[in-house]
Formats: C-alpha cells, sequence, structure tokens
C-alpha cells in the first residue's frame, strides 16, 4: 500500500515528465508556449475574446513550470496537441509511459528510469540532427 507522500512524489513525477513531452513537442514544432496556448484554448473553447486568451496563455505557462500541476490536466493537453493538423503532419510520436499494476513498484521505477535516460538520449540526437542542417 502506497503512503500519500509516495502517491504525492509520483503524481510530481509524472507531471515532470509530462511537462517535459510538452516542452519537447512545442520545441520540435518550433511553437513558443504561449502559441501552443492559444492553440489549446481555440480547440477547447468557442470563442476568440482576447481577454480570456491571455489570461488562459498566463495559467499555461505558469502550469508548465510547476510540478504540481495535475497530469490529468497535462495529458489532455498532450491529447488536443496530438490532434493539431501541425503534429499530424509532422513525423511526432508522443512519448507514453503506462504504469502497469501487476509489476512490482520497484520494476515500474526502474522502467520510468530507464525512459527517462532514452527520452534524453533520444532528444539529444534530435538537436544534433537539427543542428547539421
Amino acid at each position: 500500500m502506497r503512503t500519500t507522500s509516495e502517491n504525492r512524489t509520483e503524481k510530481r513525477e509524472e507531471s515532470k515528465q509530462l511537462i517535459s513531452e510538452i516542452k519537447r513537442v512545442c520545441e520540435r514544432l518550433s511553437w513558443s508556449q504561449k502559441e501552443l496556448a492559444e492553440k489549446i484554448y481555440l480547440e477547447l473553447n468557442d470563442d476568440d475574446n482576447e481577454k480570456n486568451i491571455e489570461a488562459f496563455c498566463f495559467a499555461f505557462v505558469k502550469q508548465l513550470q510547476r510540478a504540481t500541476t495535475h497530469p490529468e490536466r497535462l495529458k489532455e493537453y498532450l491529447s488536443i496537441m496530438s490532434n493539431l493538423p501541425e503534429f499530424k503532419k509532422s513525423n511526432l510520436v508522443l512519448n507514453k509511459y503506462t504504469p502497469l499494476d501487476h509489476l512490482s513498484d520497484f520494476i515500474q521505477y526502474e522502467m520510468l528510469r530507464i525512459s527517462k535516460d532514452l527520452d534524453k538520449k533520444f532528444h539529444a540526437i534530435e538537436i544534433a540532427k537539427d543542428s547539421e542542417k
């Protein structure tokens, strides 16, 4: 049985991973966080009120700075991103770790650690390829 502290730590780690993925996609598509926020706002809302868009952009950027942002909200943002036409035209694929209940906590932690290491290595390779262009 997990303690409240362990659950909180796990959620923070998941949020950090999701935030990193959002930032990676932004970078690969050459979007600023504000541009992405505008696109997400317009997907979520039927209005294009500049004041509301600005408020959402401000909140969105803040959410990407905090590991305490709920993972569910970040997953929603990633889902919206993956359905945008620009994303679909790109060769990008979202990274996604799905915890499995039948694995021990230690094995899940190690798999997550390996996944993070691979993300960092692939990101470094992508940067190297971009700098060669």
